[in-house]
């Protein structure tokens, strides 16, 4: 299995289209989502399978991570998206509107026995949640990483907006509103909270790469790791965003030396370029380290 370093951008792919797939293997992605649930109407899931399985076992990935978005495990489609790619190994699922922990259960318990099954090494396929499409997976969020096998949490407005009639979700200036805003901090703390990485929602206007990087700074500021996009134009931005710049890079380097040196004298409390720091700051510094692959 593929196991990339990074999830800064994980790239959408409809399930069947051989075009798209073909486009996204030349891509900067760190990963792909072969996409079996939104982007394949229902009289096309069950012979739309076989191709992603297909993809998955004969395709060269290259680097980039390899995801299968099932359809929700409630929908009777989940179970048999599990059971007819898992033999191709992808690196994990994206799981859609889980309502409560129990849907994650039935999903990582049905994954020990085709793993079991097919040979694959217990807990090896990963889940990443998209844990805030329904009104009860926002209300239940917390609550949703019951499984060791769930390595990030993003978020979705557009069913939820659906399910709750919003008229819309973005004020004049492209900001989001209360509900969505909510969805999007939610994820976020659940996400740390987990120990888990925060990925941000798509950004649907796909010509309007300015406001895209203004999204993605958010979400950095935020704590989000990473982004879900829709359209090859995002990737670029979507990548240098969640890039640490070189300069914040040295920076946090110089702390953890700056903490390694005064921790032998005993000291974890200190002064940096001006500025009191303690372990809060050598966490951040850390991270920041981890973001940028140093």
């Amino acid at each position: 299995m593929a196991g990339a370093a990074r999830r800064r951008s994980l790239h959408f792919v409809p399930g069947g289209n051989e075009k798209m797939i073909a486009k996204a293997l030349t891509l900067p992605a760190d990963g792909l989502i072969l996409d079996l649930e939104d982007a394949v109407p229902p009289d096309r899931k069950v012979a739309t399978r076989p191709v992603v399985h297909r993809w998955l076992e004969t395709l060269d990935f290259g680097p980039r991570e390899r995801w299968v978005r099932m359809n929700p495990i409630a929908t009777g489609f989940g179970r048999g998206d599990l059971e007819e790619t898992i033999a191709a190994r992808p690196d994990g699922y994206v799981v859609p509107k889980p309502r409560h922990a129990g849907d994650i259960r039935e999903i990582a318990q049905l994954l020990d026995a085709l793993e079991q099954r097919h040979g694959i090494p217990n807990g090896a396929t990963k889940l990443t949640l998209i844990a805030t499409e329904t009104p009860e997976g926002l209300l239940n969020i917390r609550e949703v990483v019951t499984s060791p096998r769930v390595v990030a949490i993003s978020w979705g407005i557009e069913d939820l907006s659906a399910a709750m009639g919003l008229g819309r979700t973005r004020d004049a200036d492209g900001r989001y509103l209360d509900i969505p805003r909510y969805a999007r901090v939610m994820c976020a703390v659940a996400a740390a909270a987990a120990g888990v990485e925060a990925l941000d929602t798509v950004y649907t206007d796909i010509a309007d790469l300015e406001g895209l990087r203004r999204e993605c700074e958010e979400a950095v500021a935020m704590g989000f790791t990473g982004k879900i996009s829709i359209h090859p134009g995002q990737i670029a931005v979507i990548n240098d965003a969640f890039t640490p710049r070189k300069e914040v890079v040295e920076e946090a380097r110089e702390l953890v030396a700056a903490f390694e040196a005064h921790a032998k004298r005993g000291a974890y409390a200190f002064s940096f370029k001006g500025q009191m720091v303690d372990a809060p700051h050598l966490k951040r510094a850390l991270r920041i380290l981890a973001r940028a692959g140093a």
